[in-house]
């Protein structure tokens, strides 16, 4: 079979050696991506943006805290609560900003003067030693906003009970109640 098609034409000992090398290039690549190590991330010098897991950690404690308190909300028995974040949460690290400015006056022997200057500005984040690591300076965290809030509750059938949850939310978060939905757990 392969010795009818070389014959015919339709296919040439050139192609079948490209794409061989295809295939090759292709290996080694897979190869050498996954023997290369993982460079270490350097630190930013305006701001951190805090891992995803942080934010997480930040939102189930949202969630947690929230329904707690809505569980004990008058007729609304069993409270689950869902969050949802807009952006993650943010850290500025104080820096020592150093800032030189050099001014050069040159005179020839034509009487023509010449003024040059020359300007440099050198950042770094400050560290603090703690627990024998070093770890910026943090001068203000942001925390993520809040998009919208789900709340589902056994006793959101009752209007009364539902416009209490939402108040409650509304009030215990300052978000407003366009934000925020309740529903009632199904039976």
């Amino acid at each position: 079979m392969p010795n009818k098609i070389l014959k015919s034409g339709a296919i040439n000992t050139k192609l079948i050696t490209l794409g061989l090398l295809g295939i090759v290039l292709i290996l080694f690549g897979c190869l050498y991506e996954s023997l290369t190590p993982a460079p270490s991330p350097n630190l930013p010098i305006e701001s951190v943006k805090t891992a995803p897991t942080i934010n997480r950690s930040y939102e189930e404690a949202l969630e947690s805290k929230i329904g707690n308190l809505l569980a004990q909300v008058k007729g609304a028995g069993a409270v689950s609560v869902s969050i949802t974040l807009e952006k993650s949460s943010k850290q500025e690290h104080a820096r020592n900003i150093t800032k030189e400015t050099k001014t050069i006056q040159e005179k020839d022997n034509a009487g023509g003067t010449r003024t040059t200057t020359e300007s440099k500005e050198i950042e770094q984040v400050l560290l603090s030693k703690e627990n024998g690591a070093d770890k910026p300076v943090m001068v203000q965290e942001y925390k993520p906003v809040i998009k919208g809030v789900l709340v589902v509750a056994e006793g959101a059938y009752d209007s009364t009970v539902k416009s209490s949850l939402t108040k409650a939310v509304g009030a215990g978060l300052g978000i407003p109640a366009y934000k925020i939905t309740v529903l009632p757990q199904r039976k």
